[in-house]
């Protein structure tokens, strides 16, 4: 608790520029420390950090991917909607922080917005589905499978 006290007051202290009134920035510090969840557990410890620089990149060739199609569909003049609200049953991802991960980043990802997480089922709303919608959330739970170090048989993600 004194650790994050003086986390945030030191925060408090760098967005102010040293000139914010220390009583305030401890003030705020202390209620902000309070109030903030003791543990976050959507990184936890057994997270595989060496294998976080890959994930990264194949997040953000996701997003490309993605806002790529958003903006096709966006400027195309036969656009026909092919909104879809997909029901994904977690298969990998059994621990609440690990699903709530995954729905983060769908949210991420242009054109899906997460509804909501009920038992083992991630509900999604896509903008456009396509068949291929299935593999790819399959390949992201796989993916953050992987930073968690869970396994998983290799014929089980096939396209």
């Amino acid at each position: 608790m004194l650790l994050r006290t003086l986390l945030y007051s030191g925060l408090w202290w760098v967005l102010t520029e040293g000139k914010g009134s220390l009583w305030i920035g401890v003030a705020l510090a202390l209620v902000i420390a309070l109030c903030a969840p003791v543990s976050v557990a959507t990184w936890p410890r057994q997270l595989r950090w060496w294998k976080l620089p890959l994930f990264i990149g194949f997040m953000l060739k996701s997003s490309l991917k993605g806002a790529l199609e958003v903006a096709k569909l966006a400027i195309s003049q036969r656009y026909h909607a092919n909104t879809l609200t997909h029901t994904y049953c977690f298969r990998l991802l059994k621990q609440p922080p690990q699903q709530l991960l995954m729905a983060n980043l769908v949210n991420l990802t242009p054109g899906t917005l997460t509804l909501r997480i009920r038992g083992d089922a991630l509900y999604i709303h896509i903008l456009h589905h396509h068949p291929h919608v299935e593999y790819q959330l399959k390949l992201l739970e796989s993916r953050i499978a992987g930073l968690y170090g869970l396994t998983h048989g290799p014929t089980e993600y096939q396209p």
